[in-house]
């Protein structure tokens, strides 16, 4: 999120635990970054419809709860043309495949459950174990 602060001008961060805000205060703090920072689940997110330009998830959709109504959420408060990107982890470790980092997932489950949601499916790019799949409101 602070990479983007600096070039964008504005970031809110958005996570269920306080204490993972409290460490993204404390990141931004030391970079000298202005963030809002909000406490939420995703599924009923305090900002006007047509607010943001661009979402970016880091290993967290997996653990999203209600998907469905996350992703509509999003939808709402993104801009037309706005952008969804989703990184997740899609390719096992060949030695320990569950040990270490986020779970894997199925790329092809993700893009369905975007698309049911209304959007636009840009691309899946891969980078190391991880998928970046980039979507369009």
């Amino acid at each position: 999120m602070i990479p983007l602060a600096k070039t964008a001008g504005k970031a809110i961060g958005i996570d269920v635990s306080n204490r993972m805000l409290e460490r993204a205060a404390n990141h931004a703090k030391k970079a000298k970054v202005k963030v809002e920072l909000l406490q939420n689940d995703g599924t009923n997110i305090r900002l006007p419809n047509n607010s943001v330009n661009l979402i970016v998830l880091v290993h967290v959709f997996h653990e999203i709860n209600d998907k469905s109504t996350t992703l509509k959420e999003f939808r709402r408060i993104l801009k037309p043309g706005g952008r969804l990107v989703i990184v997740e982890k899609t390719r096992a470790d060949r030695i320990f495949p569950m040990a270490f980092g986020p779970p894997t997932v199925d790329e092809k489950k993700v893009v369905q459950e975007v698309q049911q949601a209304g959007f636009g499916f840009t691309q899946a790019i891969p980078r190391g174990k991880d998928s970046i799949i980039m979507c369009e409101r």
